[in-house]
């Protein structure tokens, strides 16, 4: 388990890639044949609604820590495949959560529904997810991130992982 402490947060906030809005993130994924993982629920559903299949989702039924319902939940809850439930409360990382990831990845394709909080899960994937594969994250009130991994972007990665709270 790894926990984010308060002189890290800062860090967190500055994107891993390019800031997009949600109309952008469909129209430059679109028709793209690359393997894609979403974490968190907005851009997940803006991606699907839009005609865009991730391979991965990360989910935990909440969009800025209210409870998502109606049509967002069903189309998350419907998407793919049955979902791995994982228990991350916020502000950590699980190691259950770690292994999922990894697991996913390796299998590329899976559906994870957070029990808790997903927002540390963008963290893993970008030390797991493999070069020229691109992970997308939200960005609350500024749209979402759009990541082509390399090694850069997960060398940052590690060192931000490395340097939470064991």
């Amino acid at each position: 388990m790894r926990k984010l402490p308060e002189s890290l947060r800062e860090e967190l906030r500055k994107p891993f890639g390019r800031v997009i809005s949600k109309e952008q993130l469909v129209s430059e994924l679109k028709g793209k044949d690359v393997f894609l993982i979403s974490v968190g629920d907005e851009c997940s559903y803006e991606l699907i609604k839009g005609g865009v299949k991730p391979d991965i989702v990360i989910y935990d039924l909440k969009i800025k820590r209210k409870d998502v319902i109606g049509k967002v939940r069903e189309l998350l809850d419907g998407f793919n495949e049955s979902s791995v439930i994982v228990h991350n409360p916020p502000g950590v990382i699980m190691d259950e959560l770690v292994e999922t990831t990894k697991e996913m990845i390796e299998r590329r394709r899976g559906k994870m529904l957070v029990r808790g909080e997903e927002d540390l899960a963008a963290l893993v994937v970008m030390i797991y997810a493999p070069n020229g594969s691109v992970v997308v994250y939200g960005q609350p009130d500024e749209g979402a991130v759009l990541v082509e991994m390399n090694d850069e972007v997960r060398d940052r990665a590690l060192r931000v992982y490395e340097s939470m709270e064991e």
